[in-house]
C-alpha cells in the first residue's frame, strides 16, 4: 500500500509526506539542525512558498516577538533519525539540503512505515502472553486491515497516530514485563514511553494509567500492588523522573523561545 497504492513521498505540495500537520510537528528539525533558527523561523515562509505544503506555517507570533511552533515536539524527536538520514541523502545525491526535498520526504515516510510495523511486532508479543499464536495472528490481521491502522500507515503514516500506536504497544509490553520482574530497565522504559507519548500529544499523558492500573481487578490485587510499589519505590521514582525529564523538553523550548514556562500554543 505504501509503495504501490499512494506513495506519499512522491506527491507534491499538500499531498506530500511533510505537509499540513506533519509539517508543523516536523518544523523543529530544520529549524534546529539546518537553519539554526528556533525563535524566528524565518526560513519557514520561503519553504512554504516554494513547496506549498500547507496554507500557513504551523507557528504563531508570540508577544515576545518570536514565533512559537503550535505543535509539541515529541513527533519531531521521533522523526530525528529519519530526518538525519534524509539530510545525508540530500547532500549525497545532489538534492537541496533544505529539509523539504525528496530525500527528506522519503526518509520520513519509510521511518513511519518501519515504526508502524514495529508496533505490530510488539503487539504480537504482548498478545502471545494471553492467547495462542493463531489467535494473535488473526488479531494482527484485523488491526491492520479493518481499523484505521492501514490509513495511518500506508498513506498518512507521518501523522502521530501509528507512532503513538507503537509507543502504546511498547508500553503494554514493558508494563507486563515490569510486573513479572520489576527490573530497573523496564521502569526506565515505562517512564520514557509515558513521557514520550505525552510529548507527542499532551492528551496522551493518559497513558500513565496503563502502568499504574494494570491488573488491578480486585481489592486483593490493589493490596499486592501497593506492597510491590513499596518494595520497589526507587524504581517508581526513576520512572517518574524520566517522564518529567522527557516532558521538560517542551517546557524548555517554550522558555527558550517565548520566555514562559508554559505557553498555550493553540
Amino acid at each position: 500500500g505504501a509503495f504501490l497504492y499512494y506513495p506519499k513521498w512522491k506527491q507534491p505540495h499538500t499531498e506530500a509526506t511533510i505537509s499540513w500537520d506533519v509539517s508543523g510537528y516536523y518544523l523543529y528539525l530544520p529549524a534546529l539542525f539546518i537553519y539554526g533558527d528556533l525563535k524566528q523561523l524565518a526560513f519557514a515562509d520561503s519553504m512554504l512558498q516554494q513547496y506549498r505544503y500547507a496554507t500557513e506555517v504551523g507557528a504563531f507570533q508570540h508577544w515576545s516577538g518570536n514565533r512559537v511552533i503550535k505543535y509539541s515536539s515529541g513527533q519531531a524527536l521521533q522523526f530525528l533519525p529519519w530526518f538525519l538520514m534524509g539530510h545525508a541523502g540530500a547532500r549525497a545525491f545532489g538534492y537541496p539540503a533544505d529539509g523539504f526535498s525528496l530525500p527528506y520526504q522519503f526518509a520520513i515516510s519509510m521511518g513511519s512505515l518501519l515504526i508502524a510495523l514495529l508496533g505490530l511486532w510488539f503487539l504480537f508479543f504482548f498478545l502471545l502472553r494471553y492467547v495462542t499464536y493463531r489467535v494473535s495472528a488473526v488479531v494482527l490481521i484485523f488491526v491492520a486491515l479493518v481499523t484505521t491502522y492501514l490509513e495511518y500507515t500506508a498513506v498518512h503514516g507521518a501523522l502521530t497516530h501509528n507512532w503513538l500506536f507503537t509507543l502504546y504497544a511498547l508500553l503494554l509490553y514493558c508494563t507486563i514485563r515490569f510486573y513479572e520482574k520489576p527490573a530497573w530497565s523496564f521502569a526506565a522504559a515505562i517512564g520514557i514511553l509515558v513521557g514520550w507519548a505525552a510529548l507527542t500529544r499532551p492528551t496522551d499523558a493518559v497513558s500513565v494509567l496503563i502502568p499504574l492500573a494494570w491488573g488491578l481487578h480486585s481489592r486483593a490485587a490493589v493490596r499486592e500492588r501497593l506492597a510491590l510499589w513499596r518494595a520497589h519505590f526507587p524504581k517508581l521514582l526513576l520512572a517518574a523522573a524520566l517522564t518529567l525529564a522527557v516532558g521538560f523538553i517542551q517546557i524548555a523550548y517554550w522558555k527558550y523561545v517565548g520566555g514562559e514556562w508554559i505557553i498555550y500554543s493553540y
